[in-house]
């Protein structure tokens, strides 16, 4: 299953109870308490896997253990362009002991590095990141792509999330990572920033989100600052760069990983 079909699937699924999701290239594993698991659930998950194009290969009654302790287990440093995102308890391992480590520990929110679209903006970020700058980070997150841009030079870094857990998250890994008086975290979206002139703006969103933020991502923008986008499919890379182009910035720099994709847009460029 693509995954641009996956994410309405899982929210539709979380929306019948389902609270956890693992996903390999043609699975989609969902899981549930097995109290909710009863017949007009079944029913409703069989429609839904029929809309897909998939199908429920089985079911299974899976133990009750410390799922916590083996999902903090499951995470590990991993090499994201010049950093190392490792969580705090982990240890990096000396072949990575030459890239800075950006310490995040996501708890609820999207960021730990494992996912390819946190690779490419961090891999961005490298050449883009302005010395002494003010940097808007739209879907912070856990924070890892403000405080990697603190940690590249910027002076200031302001993140906004509709996820109310990515402010304290985000705030948390601030502290981790020795920049939390200059990380501050909002919960919302644009509509919570008034301010513009941003020397440098990113987004990390999915396409059907992020494509109508495009003109407020850009008017919060400085003249000359770089704007960073991903969260993008690779066929979708055409379609965000024209829209882009409507808007007076063009493709700066780009770099994809499996099916996803990310760039840099500049006015200038």
């Amino acid at each position: 299953m693509a995954d641009h079909a996956r994410e309405p699937l899982i929210a539709d699924l979380a929306d019948l109870g389902f609270d956890a999701f693992e996903e390999t290239p043609d699975v989609l594993v969902a899981y549930a308490p097995a109290s909710r698991w009863d017949g007009p659930t079944q029913e409703a998950v069989a429609r839904l896997a029929d809309a897909s194009g998939g199908g429920v290969v089985g079911t299974e009654v899976v133990a009750d253990q410390d799922w916590n302790a083996q999902w903090e287990a499951s995470l590990q440093p991993i090499e994201a362009g010049p950093f190392v995102v490792a969580p705090s308890w982990t240890t990096v391992p000396p072949e990575l002991a030459g890239r800075a480590v950006l310490r995040i520990d996501p708890k609820m929110a999207f960021g730990t590095g494992y996912h390819e679209t946190t690779r490419l903006v961090l891999r961005l970020l490298a050449d883009a990141v302005p010395r002494d700058g003010r940097v808007l980070d739209v879907g912070t997150g856990t924070g890892v792509l403000a405080i990697a841009a603190l940690r590249l030079g910027a002076r200031s870094a302001l993140g906004v999330d509709i996820d109310p857990w990515s402010v304290t998250n985000g705030q948390d890994n601030a502290a981790l990572n020795g920049v939390a008086g200059a990380f501050e975290v909002r919960e919302g979206s644009l509509d919570v920033v008034p301010e513009t002139g941003f020397d440098l703006v990113v987004a990390n969103i999915i396409r059907s989100i992020l494509e109508p933020m495009l003109p407020g991502l850009v008017g919060r923008a400085a003249a000359a600052a770089p704007v960073v986008l991903s969260g993008l499919l690779v066929p979708e890379r055409e379609h965000v760069v024209g829209a882009m182009a409507g808007l007076g910035m063009g493709l700066a720099g780009e770099r994809s990983e499996n099916e996803w994709w990310g760039g840099v847009f500049r006015r200038d460029a």
